[in-house]
């Protein structure tokens, strides 16, 4: 299977980087044009339509995003390239829209390719693009996470998440409309998702809303309640973290 890409960056050598790892490593992909403005980039991805996009974040003065947001239609995957820009990087995780950090590394360029590739041959229920841009506009209250199930995935509020608990590879969110959800994320990956929301690690099995805290009891480590009835240990070692958060509630 052949696929055609196009690059949207705007610095010379991250153009440079990604050409070279694509030619020398990925023959299957053809790269068929490099665009390095807003303006450009636009025009290429209207004119050319390409199987997949490489699309920097930031287009100085401006972002991808906006290009996006000026498109009629996005028939196109994308893979977006960043320096770490945190509120980016949070996005794209909530949406489970794929990207990549600089400096591009042939590892992680490997990993995204393949989740493309899998990406292009399944039937997903949900558009993730529009649930990243969606929450790229939206107030903080207003943003959605896209949870990876056995069937596909499951779109929700993430104000709606009570707590996470974890059970190896996996982890079940609990809402507060008493729904249970497993999905195919280790805690650690549930706690990076959720840092930005008021989520916090109370202990190596369990994640909670500070939000949904109903009280606190005192131990040596403690136990907190929330207001699904569940009760949920504090480790000793995570204590001082959530009670700095508690006293901010």
């Amino acid at each position: 299977m052949r696929y055609s890409v196009a690059i949207v960056e705007d610095e010379p050598h991250q153009q440079e980087t990604l050409l070279s790892l694509l030619h020398e490593n990925f023959p299957g992909y053809d790269v068929i044009d490099v665009a390095n403005t807003f303006e450009k980039g636009k025009a290429l991805l209207v004119s050319r339509k390409p199987d997949l996009v490489f699309l920097d974040v930031l287009l100085p003065p401006y972002t991808s995003f906006d290009i996006l947001t000026t498109l009629e239609t996005i028939p196109f995957e994308i893979i977006f390239t960043t320096s770490y820009e945190e509120f980016a990087v949070k996005a794209f995780q909530l949406s489970a829209v794929d990207y990549l950090i600089k400096p591009l590394s042939l590892d992680a360029l490997t990993k995204s390719l393949k989740k493309f590739e899998e990406r292009k041959f399944s039937k997903e229920n949900i558009n993730h693009l529009k649930v990243l841009l969606d929450n790229i506009k939206s107030d903080e209250r207003d943003a959605k996470v896209a949870l990876p199930t056995f069937k596909g995935y499951v779109l929700i509020p993430v104000c709606d998440i009570i707590r996470c608990e974890s059970d190896n590879t996996y982890t079940t969110f609990f809402t507060k409309d008493k729904k249970s959800i497993i999905v195919s994320k280790t805690l650690k990956d549930c706690e990076q998702m959720l840092s930005a929301h008021h989520f916090v690690r109370v202990h190596n099995s369990h994640l909670i809303n500070m939000k949904y805290v109903v009280e606190y009891f005192k131990g040596e480590g403690g136990i907190v309640k929330m207001t699904d009835g569940s009760q949920i240990e504090v480790s000793r070692r995570r204590k001082e973290d959530f009670m700095q958060l508690l006293k901010k509630l």
